[in-house]
């Protein structure tokens, strides 16, 4: 008496050992990463690119030493695709990525609906080691994090002794159990009314290159200049930055001849992303990200550069509150759902999710931008990591793209664009020059 059956033993120490690892063998696609599946084509890449530049040659052999070495500690990467007939979920495989050369353009789609292909890439190319992620995968915020922890441990191998590794991920770790939640739909709440309605924006006039082309102008400069301005306007790196991007398109609207300037006179707004760990407590290495999207109605005349920054400032002290951000997790959640999306089978949620997408995210905004913030390395590998950038997914409708990162002192802001016209950032970059700051800008594509 008091013995278990040798059934029920192994059943229950099935149960516990599944409940202390949180591998499992799938993965739900989280919210954000739902509409990225759907919406991803070659004309709709939905990938992102980070990189370092080092100060030597990377050897790729030792480069994918590294990668292996690191996969294990970030085992919510080692997925794959897995069809099913409603909906697709992130399978994990023991498959491991190979490091690749650097395609001719940036940012290709990855065609993860095949269920053979990885959702990330690894590139070295020349002093550069690369990384391109899927968004349906994560977001940037962990993206970098994987970036930080490749570059470290490569320089490892590579010889290089660290003393302290501060935030970055080493390979010997093991995964903490919340880096796989699916913060979006723990911290989803029924009831919450519907974010209000908005109607299309102003877009840029051009005409787009062909499929899988985009072209990439950076520009270098000291972030304490930056900073020094922002301050003189009493607002953030982030809402200056915004300002000079949307009074950029605005004088481009304006310029254009009278009768197409009246037709395409919509409000101009910036999508810029928020990360959401940053006001919600959350450890996850998936996707979790909001936005705003602050701006202004042209059709109301012109502003000037102060009222833009007024408006921009103020815009975001209203929005970026815990109340605001669990309202947009809470309706994203809703949406993905919803019974009668549930049920519809997937190939035909392929057919409706375009449209979707095109009439409620990219056509309601003008541009993108988002800032990434300050980064750095472990202080013995400074040296050697010369500088750390992020490329933006190139929008299909936006037809301009703008990233920040900060690596130490040095503020890269890196414009991409699927047009042939670089007026953007060429007024951009001058008004950043009119007020002071030191430009240096290369047109890298």
């Amino acid at each position: 008496m008091g013995k278990k059956p040798e059934k029920e033993k192994r059943k229950e120490s099935s149960a516990i050992s599944e409940e202390e690892s949180p591998i499992k063998e799938k993965y739900r696609v989280d919210t954000a990463g739902t509409l990225f599946s759907l919406a991803s084509s070659p004309k709709i890449p939905c990938v992102y690119r980070f990189w370092a530049t080092l100060k030597e040659l990377v050897k790729a052999n030792d480069l994918q030493q590294a990668l292996d070495n690191i996969l294990p500690r970030f085992p919510y990467y080692q997925v794959k695709f897995s069809r099913g007939f409603l909906w697709y979920k992130w399978k994990t495989t023991t498959d491991k990525p190979q490091v690749i050369k650097e395609p001719e353009y940036p940012c290709q789609h990855i065609p993860i609906k095949s269920t053979t292909v990885f959702p990330f890439r690894v590139i070295a190319n020349y002093n550069q080691i690369m990384v391109e992620f899927h968004h349906s995968l994560t977001d940037g915020f962990a993206a970098l994090i994987f970036l930080k922890a490749l570059i470290t441990e490569y320089l490892r191998i590579q010889g290089h002794v660290i003393d302290d590794w501060g935030d970055v991920f080493r390979a010997d770790q093991t995964p903490d159990p919340k880096e796989f939640e699916y913060s979006y739909r723990k911290n989803f709440k029924i009831g919450i009314p519907k974010v209000g309605r908005i109607f299309p924006a102003f877009h840029l006039p051009y005409d787009r290159v062909r499929t899988g082309v985009s072209h990439v102008i950076n520009g270098k400069m000291d972030v304490n200049d930056v900073l020094q301005v922002a301050k003189e306007w009493k607002v953030t790196l982030t809402e200056f930055l915004t300002a000079v991007y949307i009074d950029v398109l605005q004088k481009i609207l304006f310029n254009l001849p009278r009768r197409k300037s009246r037709r395409l006179k919509r409000p101009i707004r910036i999508m810029l992303p928020i990360n959401a760990r940053n006001i919600i407590p959350s450890k996850t290495m998936r996707n979790f990200t909001t936005f705003i999207y602050p701006g202004i109605d042209p059709r109301l005349g012109e502003f000037t550069f102060e009222e833009i920054i007024e408006r921009v400032h103020h815009y975001k002290y209203l929005n970026l509150t815990e109340k605001s951000l669990i309202q947009q997790i809470s309706n994203f959640v809703a949406l993905a759902a919803n019974p009668a999306l549930h049920i519809t089978p997937y190939f035909l949620k392929l057919l409706l999710i375009i449209p979707i997408y095109r009439r409620a995210a990219e056509a309601l905004f003008s541009a993108f931008l988002t800032n990434m913030g300050r980064t750095s390395m472990p202080i013995q590998l400074s040296d050697e990591v010369v500088d750390i950038q992020l490329l933006p997914m190139t929008h299909h409708y936006f037809k301009s793209s703008c990233a920040m990162l900060t690596y130490f002192d040095e503020l890269n802001i890196n414009f991409v664009r699927n047009v042939n016209e670089k007026n953007v950032e060429e007024m951009f970059f001058n008004r950043l020059k009119e007020f002071g700051i030191d430009v240096k800008v290369t047109e890298i594509l």
